[in-house]
């Protein structure tokens, strides 16, 4: 009887050891490496109706690495992978790759569209040099001599004011105010306005003393240019250089020769902010070569071209004569770089 008990009570727990045991079975297989989610939450009670359900639709939202578009650089990947910790994925080939020129050629053609091409010197107005011909032209050129004669006012302004002998002069000035004014410290504020005065009134004497140059530009005009040639350098459509070359007669050489002459140089300027850039000289070579298809015996600058004028004393024109000494000897190497006008001198 005690038999038959045991062995009742050993059917009745069998059932109970059994299920734990594919409990256990279960719980490994899903927190051992390399189970699925849905093997996971089978050991979840309550949860084994829907582990079907959950196990299929992780099946058909798993996408293939085939189909996977091009990544940015260094995009993470979202799935779970071995090892994901441990390291990031290869830099995408197409963040950095650079279609060559001649497939981009071949594209184009296929399209029947020519490809553009950047030029550096697209939109830049053109640079010419020429005779002037319109009357536009040659008023824009007579301004600009006459602005360049005009800014030879700053010119001599500057120089006046930071000549040594002006600089002396008005320090002695202000010394001899110092010393006969100032008495204690309540004469600062007369000295100080006593000084504004006589800063004042030497500016005021540098202006009176510059104030012909204004004069001589107003008598650049067309009764100035008479028959003169003109020729300009144009950018674009604005005049930024003028040279304006008269002639002057004189006697030829030998008796198969009747009367020659020579161009003179009356007036040669480029704007001020395209000074130093090659543009007088291309000025100076086209109106040699003008003088030479005329049959000239030279080219030469005028003696009273439209900047030979000074307003101030010798000592203060040395600035002007080593310019023009400059600019003398850049037209005589011009000229001898013309061929036949340098065989005629």
């Amino acid at each position: 009887m005690v038999r038959s008990a045991q062995s009742a009570t050993s059917n009745r727990l069998e059932p109970h050891s059994s299920a734990a045991t594919a409990h256990q079975t279960a719980w490994k297989r899903g927190h051992g490496r390399g189970g699925s989610v849905g093997e996971k939450i089978q050991i979840i009670p309550g949860f084994k109706t829907g582990s079907a359900f959950l196990t299929s639709l992780g099946a058909n939202l798993r996408i293939a690495d085939d189909d996977l578009l091009p990544s940015p650089t260094y995009t993470p990947v979202l799935r779970a992978t071995p090892g994901f910790h441990h390291f990031l994925p290869h830099q995408s080939p197409l963040a950095t790759a650079i279609m060559p020129l001649d497939d981009m050629d071949c594209d184009s053609s296929e399209h029947g569209s020519e490809t553009p091409r950047n030029d550096p010197f697209e939109g830049v107005p053109p640079l010419s040099t020429t005779l002037a011909t319109e009357e536009k032209d040659i008023v824009a050129a007579l301004k600009l001599v006459a602005d360049s004669v005009a800014q030879q006012r700053q010119t001599a302004s500057r120089i006046l004011i930071f000549h040594p002998l002006n600089m002396a002069i008005f320090t002695a000035v202000l010394a001899l105010m110092v010393q006969f004014l100032y008495k204690s410290k309540s004469d600062i504020a007369l000295l100080l306005t006593t000084g504004a005065g006589v800063t004042m009134a030497a500016l005021v004497a540098v202006k009176w003393f510059t104030g012909d140059y204004l004069l001589f530009a107003e008598d650049i005009n067309w009764a100035w240019l008479g028959d003169d040639q003109v020729y300009i350098t144009k950018y674009g459509d604005e005049v930024i250089g003028s040279c304006v070359v008269g002639w002057e007669k004189g006697e030829g050489r030998g008796n198969r020769r009747k009367k020659w002459g020579r161009g003179i140089v009356r007036a040669w300027t480029v704007r001020l902010r395209y000074r130093g850039k090659a543009v007088g000289s291309a000025l100076l070579e086209e109106a040699a070569k003008g003088v030479e298809k005329k049959g000239g015996d030279g080219l030469v600058f005028a003696e009273d071209h439209a900047n030979s004028r000074r307003v101030l004393k010798s000592i203060y024109n040395s600035h002007f004569d080593k310019k023009e000494k400059k600019y003398r000897d850049a037209l005589q190497a011009i000229t001898a770089r013309t061929g036949d006008l340098c065989k005629k001198r």
